[in-house]
């Protein structure tokens, strides 16, 4: 089950670099790339998924909510994620997440999880027709495990990225990220995610998209699989607003569903 999810990933991130020149980075049109979250008008676009990482470097704030039922009880989360480019081929990443559980029988428990923090390259980054992203996270033990917060353990989480637009207008867009998730205490074998999502563009700024994504153990055992339908609308310049659920589709799997609402706040990338 492992190898067609290796060579998807291996198609979707190198396939393209053969056909890319370096250089066509400095030929593509400037005024397009000043109004790079503009989604009003042909593309290509620059669309975040709720579940799989961007491969563009950008500045944003973006604040999630997310509501998660299991076997566990029920989990509310708010998170606020803040990508910050220094160049423009380079960002630095923050993600903060506060729960809310609920679990079944218990008391709720409230309070701070995992941050991580993390830093971003885009090794290719032709943003007229294919960028190459890699990076890697570090996760910090800073939930209480206690309570249910947090893993009481630090990971680092290295990961790759792509961005490829097609169709008509560049309206289309296919994404794909790869990350591995290594805790750097103990004797827990390393977890992988590879995901695939697909979104098009409408003249008016709606994005409905689709992910696909896989979790698993290098360790070995089976492969959870979930779908998300989703959409995103511009509802004015340089804010977004969305919505996702994520639904388990195969293997095994802690949660039922999880619901998701975002808003996007987005800034001038550095000349």
């Amino acid at each position: 089950m492992r190898l067609p999810l290796i060579l998807f990933g291996v198609a979707f991130l190198v396939a393209p670099a053969g056909a890319v020149a370096q250089d066509d980075e400095h030929s593509h049109d400037h005024t397009h790339d000043k109004a790079q979250h503009s989604h009003r008008g042909p593309g290509p676009h620059f669309i975040d998924a709720f579940f799989t990482e961007n491969a563009y470097i950008e500045r944003k704030l973006r604040p999630d909510l997310f509501f998660a039922s299991g076997d566990r009880g029920d989990v509310a989360t708010a998170q606020l994620e803040i990508e910050w480019a220094l160049v423009r081929n380079f960002s630095l990443i923050m993600h903060a997440p506060v729960h809310r559980l609920t679990p079944d029988g218990l008391p709720a428990e409230t309070g701070i999880g995992d941050v991580s923090v993390g830093a971003k390259l885009a090794a290719i980054n032709d943003r007229r027709r294919f960028i190459l992203a890699v990076g890697a996270d570090l996760e910090l033990a800073t939930g209480d495990e206690a309570r249910g917060l947090g893993e009481e353990h630090a990971a680092a989480a290295p990961f790759v990225l792509g961005w490829l637009p097609f169709g008509p207008e560049r309206r289309w867009l296919l994404q794909g990220g790869g990350h591995l998730d290594v805790p750097l205490e103990g004797d827990e074998d390393p977890h992988a995610e590879v995901s695939a999502v697909v979104s098009w563009t409408s003249p008016l700024g709606v994005t409905p998209i689709v992910e696909t994504i896989a979790e698993f153990s290098t360790g070995g055992g089976p492969v959870s699989w979930a779908i998300a339908p989703e959409f995103r609308w511009e509802f004015a310049e340089a804010w977004e607003v969305g919505a996702a659920v994520r639904i388990p589709v195969g293997g095994p799997n802690e949660e039922n569903y999880r619901v998701a609402f975002g808003l996007i706040r987005h800034f001038a990338l550095p000349q």
